[in-house]
């Protein structure tokens, strides 16, 4: 915990972060401040746990990727 980061993938390695825009314990605004370094951002209208409540969704964006 107390060692300096020496690099971080996501600077080389292609990222898409996933906002749920119905999730009531992370609000969407902070999840999108989370994903400002991703590559790509997808917003889904789901809850905190997406791959159960839209399990279809998450796999097409899983495959699309």
């Amino acid at each position: 915990m107390g060692q300096t980061v020496g690099a971080a993938a996501w600077r080389d390695v292609p990222s898409t972060y996933l906002v749920c825009a119905a999730d009531r314990g992370t609000s969407a605004a902070r999840q999108r401040r989370y994903a400002e370094r991703a590559g790509r951002v997808v917003e889904l209208d789901a809850g905190h746990h997406p791959f159960l409540s839209r399990p279809d969704a998450v796999r097409d964006l899983v495959l699309g990727l």
